[in-house]
């Protein structure tokens, strides 16, 4: 069995607009997003959390099995999925999410021993890296995945499930500590460290942590910072229907090109490395924003995307 990129975090029902007075339930959460995307790109995947046995868990679920992506680190329950109400964004807006979770089936999962046996990354996501009993589950993940395996972070900040900016920065920072490639966008910082751009703050996390950092800017592109070190790549213009999961996909792209380049803690030396990292990744965001909702491109499509420029 290859090795597994392992995406841990939260599966979310995102509730889509289709037209006046018409709702679409679409398969969402952070962390889902980037287990699926992997599955799509041909990468080993494993979902790290836990589903609904409802309809729309069970749609899930089946989804991940269609991309090869392995569930049987994924807990079900009996309680209803959690809901994300999604206002869409445009190219130059981000997408808003009202999210529901009291009463759901949003909570960790129960790692068995031997969870890391066949892993070769773990990635974590969003606020259920961060808030509660989620967060602590996550933590304890990344501070054993740390000892063996590289491990990255998308901090993907929900203001209303976190608390005040202050107390969020300072959890998210405990966790910039356990990670070797974290993921922020431009108005994740803004909200986090208000008092500086988000270049700034970005090259502080990575001198910081001794992390390598990679901010998305929308339709500005990326920039990746690595200590002194900084890697700009600019954005593929698309016609955009909306920008729901766009950084999921791109940091599942980022991963998959950055491991297959021997790995990414050697890739984050290899400047080359990362600037193929970084185009994939922004291919893959484009395209994802292409369509409604989460709906990450495959490989395939990717490349005759690259190919058409």
């Amino acid at each position: 069995m290859r090795a597994r990129i392992l995406s841990m975090g939260e599966a979310v029902v995102d509730v889509l607009p289709a037209g006046p007075a018409l709702w679409r339930p679409v398969a969402g959460g952070s962390s889902y997003n980037v287990a699926l995307a992997l599955g799509r790109l041909g990468a080993s995947a494993g979902f790290i959390g836990r589903v609904s046995r409802d309809a729309q868990g069970e749609r899930m679920v089946e989804a991940l099995k269609r991309e090869g992506v392995d569930i049987s680190l994924c807990a079900r329950d009996e309680r209803p999925s959690p809901l994300s109400l999604v206002s869409s964004g445009t190219e130059t807006t981000s997408a808003r999410y009202a999210i529901y979770l009291e009463g759901t089936a949003h909570a960790p999962p129960d790692l068995p021993a031997g969870w890391l046996d066949q892993a070769a990354h773990l990635h974590v996501s969003s606020f259920s890296a961060v808030a509660g009993e989620w967060g602590e589950a996550t933590a304890a993940a990344l501070a054993a995945a740390r000892r063996r395996i590289s491990t990255s972070f998308d901090v993907n900040v929900r203001p209303d499930l976190l608390p005040p900016a202050p107390e969020a920065l300072a959890l998210i920072e405990r966790r910039l500590a356990l990670v070797d490639l974290v993921k922020a966008s431009d108005e994740d910082l803004v909200w986090l460290c208000p008092e500086r751009a988000p270049e700034e703050t970005a090259r502080a996390w990575s001198e910081r942590y001794s992390c390598t950092v990679a901010l998305t800017l929308g339709a500005r592109g990326a920039t990746l910072f690595r200590g002194a070190k900084k890697i700009h790549r600019a954005a593929f213009r698309v016609q955009v229907a909306d920008t729901v999961g766009a950084g999921d996909a791109f940091i599942a792209a980022f991963l998959t090109s950055a491991l297959a380049a021997s790995g990414l803690r050697a890739a984050a030396a290899d400047e080359a490395a990362l600037a193929i990292a970084l185009d994939f990744a922004n291919s893959a965001a484009a395209l994802c924003c292409t369509r409604h909702g989460a709906d990450p491109a495959s490989r395939a499509r990717i490349e005759a995307f690259r190919n058409s420029l």
